[in-house]
């Protein structure tokens, strides 16, 4: 009920929650899978030449949600201090009927704010998104020649040709075929940001570090999700350098 209301407000259908203070359920804790560093070598080599090889990127490396990388827009990147601002995400959003007031079948995607204030956040960007953000510039200005007076400007670096923003589901169904494609057990975009964040904990990097790039709501939610990785067998080593790099 907190979450739905929360989303109400976002959305301008109610002026407040009158339920933010209630205390939430205890979360059944989410099974963490990530790829080893063999396995997600093979998944970057097999979409280097994939329209998302530049939001799997923002995946591994950045460990942004789904909703902020189908928001980012090339206005969020620094390319000279080699950052992204996250400020938003794109989500979606059922429709109202206006005349019964009642909520209709079908959804729209909206831009909404992150999912918490923490994740308002800065993030520095490896080279390689710096490259392939480069090529996603021409490639998006290539189909503003193309679609002209029909093509929506939203600034996004994800989208369809005619500019239109993504579907919430197109990439994981993405991410899907190329698993399957190459032998690799099937992961998700989230799946993505655990190895990111998993890489960081092998790394030595502190917890509190980490949630903060994660944009966690409290370090607590960290601990929550990641603790078992914490304790169990360092299996990921030496993960996010130039070895990991897909080969040319």
């Amino acid at each position: 009920m907190n979450i739905a209301l929360k989303d109400a407000v976002s959305a301008g259908y109610l002026n407040r929650n009158p339920v933010s203070a209630s205390k939430t359920y205890p979360r059944k804790k989410a099974n963490i899978f990530v790829l080893d560093k063999v396995q997600t070598k093979r998944l970057l080599n097999a979409a280097k030449y994939n329209e998302w090889y530049l939001e799997i990127l923002l995946g591994i490396f950045c460990g942004l949600r789904k909703g902020e990388i189908l928001g980012l827009k090339f206005g969020d990147f620094d390319l000279e201090n080699h950052s992204v601002k996250i400020s938003r995400q794109l989500s979606n959003n059922p429709l109202i009927d206006n005349k019964s007031n009642k909520l209709v079948d079908e959804y729209r995607q909206v831009e909404k704010a992150p999912k918490t204030n923490n994740s308002y956040r800065t993030l520095k960007v490896p080279q390689i998104i710096i490259d392939e953000l480069v090529k996603r510039k021409g490639w998006v200005e290539y189909c503003k020649n193309s679609y002209l007076d029909q093509y929506e400007d939203h600034d996004y670096i994800s989208c369809q040709k005619n500019g239109k923003p993504h579907s919430m589901a197109s990439m994981n169904i993405a991410l899907t075929k190329i698993c399957k494609r190459n032998g690799l057990p099937p992961i998700s975009v989230h799946s993505l940001r655990h190895i990111y964040s998993t890489i960081l904990m092998e790394k030595g990097v502190p917890l509190v570090q980490i949630s903060a790039a994660l944009g966690h709501e409290s370090i607590h939610t960290t601990f929550e999700y990641y603790c078992d990785v914490m304790n169990g067998d360092k299996e990921i080593i030496e993960f996010m350098n130039q070895s990991f790099v897909p080969d040319c």
